[in-house]
């Protein structure tokens, strides 16, 4: 670990080169530490991460608030350092002084960090054990319509290089680990994102109709996600809605974007099936959540969707084109509803996830105990 000094004067270096901040924020609220409420575990982490929750964005990374829950669920202390680094990419320098003064009067069994972006600026020279959790796009490039951006994919090609720095990574699925250098693959696990079973469940569909205000009469496709992120490719699920109507006069598309967290389980048991039309995703969660719903589903195949949905009955994977999409959601919504999906997703609720996930902190503090243990003859 770099000395004080050392890594103030890095930082002011680095620093030289960035634009002043446009956001307006102080320090503390581009980089904020959280302690555990737990006063006690059987293991003390701490999370480094650029996605969490907070007002300006609810649903930005709900998933690795959901993991550091069930794994204090599961006695493990989790402390964490939140970068918000969409505000301003000041926020990476605020938080390395943040987190250069915790680990002085902390000591953790690990150092989890989530995503590229946190690794590029942690992963070299926190204390090992280092665990780095990769999201999708920072290690295969986000999609847009032309392609991967040049940014995204200059991007991915530097944070495949950083896993080396980690004991061990985590990825969302085979295609994000086959991105890794191949020297990194043997130390890494494949971890999907937990569902929480109990949040995401069916309800009649009728009285979640009523609560929303939506019509009983209609057949409603609903589609997740920012509709101006060309990512998650909305032109895709309106043409081939669009064409399926010819069949089903009734359908309709319903864009949720920017609703509150808690409505969209309510919205699930409502719809009568889920486009998932994506270009590119690690292991997506909405995907994982409509299964614990029993809604439903079209999706394109990216990520890990493909062993996900094949052979579950109201799964269905289609090209990314709208004829082929259009006739998915046809038959998609033949399905009153999906019970075998939820059953097929049960081996990812969050307890189970948090299991494995603590299997890799105990084999990442093993190796490290491994490697500084000396050698005999030396």
């Amino acid at each position: 670990m770099p000395s004080g000094g050392e890594l103030s004067l890095k930082m002011l270096r680095v620093q030289s080169f960035l634009p002043e901040s446009t956001c307006g924020c102080p320090n503390e609220r581009l980089a904020s530490f959280h302690e555990s409420k737990a006063t006690a575990g059987r293991l003390r982490i701490l999370f480094v991460t650029n996605m969490w929750p907070d007002a300006e964005r609810p649903h930005w990374g709900t998933f690795i608030r959901s993991q550091a829950q069930s794994l204090e669920d599961a006695d493990v202390r989790v402390d964490r350092l939140v970068i918000r680094g969409y505000a301003t990419p000041r926020a990476y320098f605020a938080s390395m002084s943040e987190l250069w003064s915790r680990l002085r009067t902390r000591e953790y069994d690990v150092i989890h960090i989530h995503t590229g972006h946190a690794a590029a600026i942690s992963a070299w020279w926190v204390p090992r054990p280092a665990v780095v959790s990769f999201v999708g796009g920072d290690l295969i490039g986000n999609v847009h319509e032309g392609g991967i951006t040049p940014r995204s994919q200059a991007e991915a090609l530097v944070f495949r290089q950083l896993a080396r720095a980690a004991t061990a990574t985590i990825t969302k699925s085979r295609e994000m680990e086959n991105a890794l250098p191949r020297s990194v693959r043997r130390r890494n696990a494949i971890i999907p994102n937990g569902v929480d079973l109990e949040r995401f469940r069916p309800m009649p569909k009728a009285r979640a109709r009523r609560s929303l205000g939506w019509s009983p009469d209609e057949k409603i496709v609903l589609f997740l996600g920012n509709p101006d992120d060309p990512r998650k490719n909305v032109a895709l699920a309106e043409d081939a809605v669009g064409l399926a109507r010819d069949e089903a006069p009734a359908l309709r598309l319903h864009k949720a974007f920017g609703v509150r967290p808690e409505e969209i389980p309510t919205m699930m048991s409502a719809a009568d099936c889920l486009a998932f039309p994506s270009r590119s995703e690690g292991s997506p969660n909405v995907v994982k959540e409509a299964m614990a719903a029993a809604l439903p589903i079209v999706a394109t195949p990216v990520g890990d969707v493909v062993e996900r949905l094949t052979g579950v009955e109201g799964g269905f994977v289609a090209p990314p084109a709208p004829a082929p999409f259009a006739e998915a959601l046809l038959g998609a919504i033949s399905y009153p509803r999906a019970p075998a999906a939820r059953e097929a997703i049960k081996s990812l609720s969050l307890s189970a996830v948090a299991a494995r996930v603590i299997d890799v902190y105990e084999f990442a503090m093993r190796s490290t105990r491994e490697a500084a243990r000396p050698r005999v003859g030396t």
